[in-house]
Order: structure tokens, then sequence, then C-alpha cells
């Protein structure tokens, strides 16, 4: 296994925490406040979460070996909140069976981008959790502002964590 498996497995559980925990918080707030534009890169809370659903799509696409279509930062993929909230589930699932899965050496082995830059399997993966930390946190930011308590966001309070990896 890997070096890199372990701490992927622990990242897929906590990005699936972090997730279910935003989602939870944001179905009990008036829909409006979800899209209100708020001055934020993506304009609203919504439109966010949606952009690191597609962003996090087209990353596991390379991950897998499949060429996603061409990427465009701002095309939107769910604009209802309850589909967002599905297929937020949806992908965080196939996330963590694909981490918890791995063959030995399968995050080493190389991609290739269409750049025809090299670099190892779980260098997206760090990419594809540390990019949607990043937006989370502005959507979290966002509820402070609010008077939201959004809660504990630390790794070690993940209850889906079972480090160190089997």
């Amino acid at each position: 296994m890997s070096g890199y498996a372990p701490i992927a497995i622990e990242l897929s559980r906590y990005n699936q925490w972090q997730n279910e925990k935003l989602f939870g918080v944001l179905a009990a707030l008036p829909r409006e406040e979800l899209t209100r534009d708020r001055g934020m890169f993506f304009g609203d809370m919504a439109a966010t979460l949606d952009h690191i659903l597609m962003v996090d799509t087209h990353l596991f696409s390379y991950i897998q070996g499949v060429m996603p279509p061409p990427f465009d930062p701002k095309r939107r993929v769910e604009t209802e909140f309850e589909n967002l909230r599905a297929a937020r589930i949806g992908l965080d699932a196939r996330l963590r069976l694909a981490c918890e899965s791995a063959a030995p050496g399968w995050f080493d082995e190389e991609i290739v981008m269409p750049s025809g830059r090299h670099m190892p399997r779980s260098f997206w993966w760090s990419q594809l959790f540390n990019h949607a930390t990043h937006h989370r946190s502005q959507v979290t930011s966002e509820l402070t502002h609010m008077g939201v308590d959004y809660g504990n966001t630390d790794m070690p309070y993940n209850p889906l964590t079972q480090f160190p990896a089997p």
C-alpha cells in the first residue's frame, strides 16, 4: 500500500463528514439565503458548493483515467439545492470507495494531464481535497457572518475517522 493511502482514506472521510455537516446546516436555512449574492468568488453559497462538485468530478475523472469535458470553472452542475446535495453524497461515496479500495501502488502511478505534465495520482487527490476545503471555508465564513455556528472542522473530531487506516 502506498504511503499516501492512509492519509487519502482519512481525507476522503473528512471530506464526506464536512460535506454532510455543511449541507445539513444549509438545509435548515431559507433557500434565498443560499442563493443570495454575497460577493463571493462564485457569488453565493450554492454556486460555491456547485463549483466544488464540478471540480471534484473533473479531477476524479483524471484520477480514474477518464478524460473529462473541457474545464470551465464557472460551469454549473446542479442549480437546485436538493439535487446538489444528492450529487454531493453520491460523489463523496465514490471518492471514499476509491481511496479505501485502492490497490497497492495505485496512488503512486503517474497521470498525464492534457498539458503533458506527469504527476502521481496522490498529487491530484491532494488537489481535490485541498480545493474542496478552500471553498468550503468560504461558505463557512459566510455562515459565521450570518451568526450560524458551523461547529468543529478539526480532523481528530471526525466521527468517520478510523486512523490509522486498516
